[in-house]
């Protein structure tokens, strides 16, 4: 198994000389065998380890399972940091499955411990066969080619080595090396759907159809994440190339130009299009897009977005004859997803290393977390409201910023402002304000994107 490691660090230049390597480590035998195999080739590709274990407070083993891994820690001689979380509260209070909220808080402790140690990667132990059942998941909830991907070797910080290995390599593994990892009995819990997954569908899948369905399963995801790259690039190069015109609410593409594309590009371009306003949209929304586009006629997706085929021009646009008059102010959830159902969208936020470099989406942004006043709010525009536009050297009214931007005045109470203490830190979807950018000295960044809701 160790070869198989070392094979996919090199292949994807997991490692580099010199990283400190922060190891996610529950005790089970995925994480167990993941902090042995990388603490085997220390020597070898020149890096460092610091193991993190989060309690999450759900089962009556988990203080047991933390003092396993300290102990553990302290006998191979590493750096160990425990902590507690509650889980189950912070699912009550976003609204999330008990298994997106673990997620959730997990990544966000083991982001704190990176950035505590000055660590530059996150690995964790995902392994083949939770990729199989990744892609099942995401076939069984009716993706497309960018969910199938599933996940892939190094996303930013975080590394997978044992993304190619099974667990039945894995655990004999552990025995091999005479490691006693702990167990989990809530893998067992077949009212999970990934749990299901598992233990009955997989199963069924191996002993019926393909012995091999967990490598074949990894295989087909490494296919479908290269090919996914290549039609990703090519999608954003047609939507480059026939966007005419944009401005705030507002985007015309070459109606011919985008008919002469092939069916699956015209679906990404679309849905580029919609994330440029501020929108997501399902599959069913843009077949009915593609269909009318074809005559001319006009569409409504949800949060007020309207697709008008109309002579040579593809038009998206927020109408002017949108909701008047609305007020509204929610706590910004961080990290988590904050709904703002008066203007049919949401904003999601997560806590990360800051970019290496950012091309400024407009549905997007990446903020200072040391310089923001907690707790956050987002609220629309109320008169008096000011703020320091990104680049300028000193405050401007929001009511002049939206007359500079050409904004009618119909969607200027739609604008989503999220705010530090009495401050604008972004007026969202349009500009970030200038206190509040990253710069070289971040250690810790907020990212904020917009999202349609429902």
């Amino acid at each position: 198994m160790l070869d198989r490691v070392r094979q996919t660090v090199r292949r994807y230049g997991l490692l580099v000389p010199g990283d400190k390597v922060v190891v996610g480590v529950s005790g089970g035998p995925d994480s167990l065998a993941l902090l042995h195999s990388l603490r085997a080739l220390q020597e070898e590709f020149g890096h460092t380890l610091h193991v993190a274990h989060l309690n999450h407070g759900l089962r009556p083993e988990a203080a047991a399972d933390a003092e396993y891994v300290r102990n553990l820690a302290r006998r191979w001689g590493l750096p160990v940091t425990i902590a507690s979380r509650d889980v189950a509260a912070y699912q009550q209070e976003h609204r999330l499955s008990l298994e997106e909220a673990a997620r959730e808080v997990r990544y966000r402790f083991l982001l704190e411990v990176a950035t505590a140690v000055g660590a530059s990667k996150i690995a964790v132990g995902h392994q083949a066969d939770d990729q199989a059942e990744t892609v099942l998941l995401n076939l069984l909830r009716g993706s497309g080619l960018t969910g199938l991907k599933a996940m892939v070797p190094q996303r930013g910080q975080v590394i997978r080595p044992l993304l190619f290995i099974s667990r039945a390599e894995i655990e004999a593994y552990c025995r091999q090396q005479g490691l006693e990892p702990r167990q989990d009995f809530t893998n067992w819990d077949t009212t999970l759907r990934r749990n299901k997954i598992r233990h009955q569908l997989l199963p069924f899948l191996a002993r019926e159809f393909n012995p091999a369905i967990v490598r074949t399963l990894s295989r087909t995801a490494v296919i479908l994440q290269e090919e996914e790259e290549i039609l990703a690039n090519l999608a954003q190069e047609a939507f480059a190339r026939i966007k005419i015109r944009q401005e705030p609410g507002y985007l015309a593409l070459d109606r011919e130009e985008w008919l002469s594309l092939a069916p699956g590009i015209q679906r990404r371009v679309l849905r580029l299009a919609a994330a440029s306003l501020g929108r997501k949209v399902s599959f069913n929304q843009v077949e009915g897009a593609r269909e009318m586009a074809s005559r001319d006629g006009t569409i409504t997706w949800p949060g007020h977005l309207r697709v008008e085929a109309r002579g040579t021009e593809l038009i998206l646009l927020v109408p002017a004859e949108g909701p008047r008059a609305i007020t509204f102010s929610y706590p910004l959830q961080v990290p988590g997803l904050t709904p703002l159902p008066e203007v049919g969208q949401a904003i999601r936020a997560g806590l990360g290393e800051p970019p290496a470099t950012f091309k400024g989406r407009e549905d997007e942004a990446w903020l200072d977390w040391d310089k923001l006043e907690k707790p956050l709010v987002v609220r629309n525009w109320q008169p008096g409201d000011y703020f320091r536009p990104l680049g300028l050297a000193g405050n401007k009214k929001l009511q002049d910023f939206f007359s500079d931007i050409h904004l009618p005045a119909a969607r200027r109470h739609l604008v989503p402002l999220v705010i530090s203490g009495r401050r604008i830190a972004w007026v969202a979807g349009l500009r970030l304000a200038d206190d509040f950018k990253i710069t070289p000295a971040t250690r810790l960044a907020l990212h904020l994107q917009l999202e349609p809701w429902p």
